[in-house]
């Protein structure tokens, strides 16, 4: 009697797991990615908080994300502690360097059907398009 019990709760366990591994799976791939484009210049202090705060907000909310770091030649370390982010996330975060406007609008028209939410690092008012000020 007690063999029988515990089989039927295993297999309610095993069913919830099931549903729960197959419902995540599919809302996970139905969103499309929101592309977070951080123009940086001197944020050497504030980088890494941020691509890490942009990450863990994706985690929480189950939304795909892939981030572009553009510097405008910093003097300080801002490029070498993104690189060292985006080599441990190389699919999510892509360093480039600032070399024109036409660049931006480069980027913007390589996403153009999807959503993309441009950041100026020095611009206060910018920063309420991070998810975590929101």
């Amino acid at each position: 009697m007690i063999v029988g019990l515990l089989s039927i709760f295993g297999a309610y366990g095993f069913a919830i797991a099931i549903v729960h591994l197959v419902r995540s799976r599919f809302r996970w791939n139905r969103q499309k990615p929101i592309h977070y484009v951080l123009i940086t210049r001197n944020n050497a202090l504030q980088i890494e908080w941020y691509l890490r705060t942009l990450l863990f907000v994706s985690r929480m909310k189950a939304r795909m994300i892939h981030i572009v770091v553009m510097d405008e030649r910093s003097e300080d370390d801002t490029m070498a502690i993104a690189e060292r982010l985006a080599a441990a996330r190389p699919y999510q975060i892509e360093i480039t360097e600032w070399d024109e406007s036409a660049q931006l609008d480069q980027m913007i028209t390589r996403y153009e059907n999807e959503e993309v939410v441009l950041v100026r690092l020095s611009n206060k008012q910018e920063m309420q398009n991070i998810p975590l000020f929101q």
